[in-house]
């Protein structure tokens, strides 16, 4: 049977054995501040034998500091008000837990006779709230410097949009000359100096596409915004795309009209220099003899567009296939940083589309970019 050393003789013993098992801790103390009953958990908490409490002052147990901290609401209970709080109550661990109190007057024929004190352990709520707070801490700190690399990302952007400015409109312009005066000295026979400023100009072209590969990486196409689209017409953007490559090298590319659809939904200048960087990268590694095919196609599935570029190269290597279109990836002995192909795979990703490798050989890479189309 157990214990019984703690009961009041005025309570059943059923009634005793259902608030000495329930984990929450009560215990009664009369208007003099004797405790009457304490139930286990009550008796746990403090560590203490059950003669250590009942019949014994609630100062003996909780001490000349705690009493001190409960006196106020021990008197106002006793005076008819029911009182609660929360308090940090050390165990006989040496633990300090907190604890939601609540006192509870017991009236009888309009007296107060004495209170009963409810007390649930609360630590786990505790540690679980200065937990929340300490995430929304972290989460309010993270989201201002989110903010403020965006500050500094937009001011990058904004000074390489200036500086993409102050620098392709003089290329542009040099490029220009350079294509009047090679014009005008191969009209008289100046075939040398004419080629001598054709390959000048083709060196601007490649800085020009650098510089604008750049700009969009460091850009549009390192952000989050959603592209904007619209019906562009097919011709038009394959002439430009062709227009885009050197002088010399025009004559090489054969454009492939597969597709009978007149237009399609698209951010055109970013198409425009995805098509731009797999016409160029195939023209650099095609034999100078051998055409380069601009190809488009309609494709089922996806529904949309199928546009390839296809050349007469040595392949892309084994082991750089995979990778070909990661940053910084180039294959073989080819000259820049990587960008080019990278930066088409970025534009087809806005797109909701894909860059990939149709074919590679030894009789030459086939690369292909998939533009779906709403169908709408």
């Amino acid at each position: 049977m157990p214990e019984r050393a703690h009961l009041d003789p005025e309570l059943s013993f059923h009634a005793w054995l259902a608030v000495n098992r329930i984990p929450s801790m009560l215990a009664y103390w009369d208007r003099n501040g004797v405790c009457r009953f304490a139930n286990a958990a009550y008796l746990k908490w403090f560590g203490v034998p059950p003669e250590a409490v009942v019949g014994r002052p609630i100062q003996d147990l909780l001490g000349p500091t705690l009493y001190a901290k409960n006196e106020p609401h021990v008197l106002a209970v006793l005076q008819g008000v029911e009182q609660t709080f929360e308090r940090v109550v050390p165990g006989a661990d040496g633990v300090q837990r907190h604890a939601l109190a609540c006192y509870v007057p017991h009236v009888a024929d309009g007296e107060v006779r004495g209170f009963v004190a409810h007390v649930t352990e609360i630590t786990k709520l505790k540690e679980t709230e200065a937990a929340l707070r300490h995430e929304q801490a972290l989460r309010q700190r993270i989201e201002q410097h989110a903010a403020e690399l965006k500050a500094l990302l937009d001011e990058r952007s904004e000074m390489l949009q200036v500086l993409a400015h102050e620098v392709r409109q003089p290329l542009n312009n040099a490029s220009a000359a350079l294509q009047s005066a090679a014009t005008t000295l191969a009209a008289g026979g100046e075939q040398v100096a004419s080629h001598s400023l054709a390959r000048a100009r083709a060196v601007l072209g490649q800085v020009l596409a650098r510089i604008d590969n750049t700009l969009a990486e460091a850009s549009l196409l390192s952000g989050h915004e959603p592209i904007t689209q619209h019906d562009t017409d097919i011709d038009t953007l394959l002439a430009m795309v062709v227009a885009d490559m050197p002088a010399g090298e025009r004559a090489r590319i054969a454009v492939d009209r597969q597709s009978a659809a007149r237009t399609a939904s698209m951010d055109t200048g970013l198409m425009r220099l995805a098509l731009r960087n797999l016409l160029a990268n195939a023209l650099r590694h095609g034999p100078a003899d051998t055409p380069v095919v601009l190809r488009v196609q309609d494709s089922d599935e996806p529904l949309g567009l199928l546009f390839e570029v296809e050349d007469h190269g040595p392949g892309i290597p084994a082991d750089v296939r995979p990778r070909v279109f990661e940053r910084g990836v180039r294959g073989g002995s080819a000259p820049g940083h990587g960008l080019g192909l990278y930066i088409t795979r970025r534009v087809m990703e806005l797109h909701g589309g894909t860059a990939g490798v149709a074919r590679s050989d030894a009789t030459g890479t086939c690369m292909r970019l998939t533009l779906p189309q709403s169908g709408g």
